[in-house]
């Protein structure tokens, strides 16, 4: 059974369940790969756009789940980023994806499937996936006021259960 989840405005959340059922969607063909170099560095040089925008409001990136939340949402309401700089949205992307990672135990990978290549968060022997570079990007893309905190924790409690042991910790 293939089950796909969308909380509002297009944020994916994917879950397979069974392989057997995988298995049975040929069309489907998902594949997950380890990170390349390239990507490691291109996503290295995303972190440093997104500092770069955090340094010109004093701030820097931290780690830190709540400040790093309200420095992405400083830089959207201070209109620091074009609604059409996808890039650098993209970039706000990984910096919410590193935060996810580290709050949900995911890691980085390249998602593959028939639409094309993309940069995912994934939790380790399972099929949940989570694709937070256009979290930020597709949102503002439309006009969409949304706040990152709100995106964020939507997305922590949409997820924590489908991961092993993950609905204890809501």
């Amino acid at each position: 059974m293939v089950r796909c989840v969308w909380v509002s405005l297009g944020l994916p959340l994917v879950f397979l369940w069974s392989a057997a059922s995988f298995a049975q969607i040929s069309d489907l063909d998902i594949r997950a790969t380890p990170l390349s170099a390239i990507d490691q560095q291109f996503m290295s040089d995303q972190r440093d756009r997104v500092e770069s925008l955090a340094n010109r409001l004093g701030r820097n990136l931290t780690g830190t789940e709540e400040r790093d939340i309200d420095t992405l949402q400083r830089i959207l309401d201070k209109k620091l980023i074009a609604s059409d700089d996808t890039i650098t949205l993209q970039a706000m992307g990984v910096v919410l994806g590193d935060l996810l990672a580290q709050r949900l135990k995911m890691a980085w990978i390249v998602y593959r499937d028939k639409k094309g290549r993309s940069r995912a968060l994934h939790y380790q022997g399972t099929e949940v996936y989570l694709f937070p570079i256009t979290m930020i990007s597709r949102r503002q893309a439309v006009g969409s006021q949304r706040r990152v905190q709100s995106i964020y924790e939507e997305t922590v409690s949409k997820t924590l259960p489908r991961i092993p042991g993950g609905k204890w910790f809501l």
